[in-house]
């Protein structure tokens, strides 16, 4: 069983508050672990996208996949560029004929490709070939794909102009995201993400860990109803990663958190083949994945919103991503993959700090409380 509340994301250490002031770790310009190209650290993921975007000169629309966060879709508009979707197919790969259509009748400035939950989709090497055939730019999203590689031995990220990466969602740091741009230099950040203010949070909740309480509370799963550009404005400036996220950076090693992920996914991974009521999404594992978690979807929204409530009432890890449209979201409807993701899927989250015997208890409870 569990020694207490299980953290989605990892944890950062209040021990590492003594190291002294870090330098860029080395692994950051390491083509082993990082694709090539300039890297730039921001406090966010999208800051990259929306400065990379920002210095494209390119007409046309910026195509996005129908099942993506609402953050990518402000910076792109934030960059003064107009939004057009494609299909996802409900079980997170490409359907490259309709895909293509997309491409062919917006000539777009440059097209998005998700690489959800660390993997990539099926059809995205001939749609990258479609792309260039089209002269639009490439931009892969490995939000959660960090040190990961694909079944060819590429890293995530190495095909495409620009990457991004949510270092924050993969690494035990508050803030944090990595850009690689192949096309050209990317603007340094022109202030310091203000952390310390979070540190009181993550004392309380680190203290509530080792006496075992659950400080999460009991689920609700509803999509936002506030549509208004809030996320990223054309006046924001460009945050670096502030001292608490650069110490955590310090202390991570890419091997072992790339060997730590793809272990504790395969072992879960192989428990849930088990479980009736979940469909699973994201392919068995294979050498060099850096998963974020196994995706799955639930028979329907009734058991995806039971099986949250059960997991988080445990303290164990599981996400839901909504994710709705917050431009043009007159068309939500005629994307039905996209639908049937956000109203069934659910996210097993396994990091490199995940105790092994959680992934028992995971599995266990969703059978035993279905």
């Amino acid at each position: 069983m569990s020694n207490g509340p299980v953290a989605e994301l990892p944890r950062f250490r209040l021990r590492w508050l003594l190291d002294e002031a870090p330098e860029r770790p080395a692994w950051i310009d390491d083509d082993e672990w990082v694709p090539s190209g300039d890297r730039k650290l921001y406090s966010e993921a999208k800051q990259g996208l929306y400065a990379w975007l920002n210095a494209l000169d390119s007409k046309g629309p910026v195509l996005l996949p129908a099942y993506v966060p609402g953050g990518v879709a402000w910076a792109v508009l934030a960059a003064g560029f107009d939004i057009r979707y494609y299909p996802v197919s409900s079980d997170l790969s490409l359907p490259v004929k309709d895909v293509s259509s997309t491409i062919r009748e917006h000539d777009p400035a440059a097209v998005l490709f998700i690489h959800y939950f660390g993997f990539v989709s099926e059809g995205f090497d001939e749609l990258v070939t479609i792309t260039r055939r089209h002269g639009a730019a490439i931009i892969e999203d490995c939000a959660r794909g960090l040190f990961g590689r694909d079944r060819d031995g590429r890293l995530l990220g190495s095909v495409g102009d620009l990457a991004i990466f949510s270092l924050h969602k993969t690494l035990p740091m508050p803030n944090g995201g990595l850009s690689v741009s192949k096309t050209g230099p990317l603007p340094d950040a022109s202030e310091v993400h203000r952390e310390w203010r979070t540190l009181p949070r993550l004392a309380v909740l680190l203290f509530a860990h080792s006496l075992g309480i659950n400080t999460k509370s009991k689920p609700h799963i509803r999509r936002p109803s506030d549509r208004e550009p809030n996320e990223v404005s054309p006046e924001c400036l460009l945050s670096a990663p502030g001292p608490l996220s650069k110490r955590a950076l310090s202390h991570c090693r890419p091997s072992s958190i790339q060997s730590a992920r793809e272990g504790r996914y395969r072992a879960l991974r192989a428990l849930l083949l088990e479980e009736p009521h979940l469909t699973l999404l994201t392919p068995p594992v294979y050498d060099g994945a850096a998963p974020f978690g196994v995706a799955a979807l639930a028979a329907n929204s009734t058991h995806r919103e039971r099986y949250l409530h059960n997991l988080r009432e445990l303290g164990l890890p599981c996400e839901v991503l909504t994710w709705p449209f917050v431009y043009r979201h007159n068309q939500e409807k005629r994307f039905l993959g996209a639908e049937t993701l956000r109203s069934r899927l659910l996210v097993f989250p396994l990091h490199q700090q995940l105790d092994s015997r959680d992934i028992g208890e995971i599995a266990a409870t969703l059978r035993s409380r279905t």
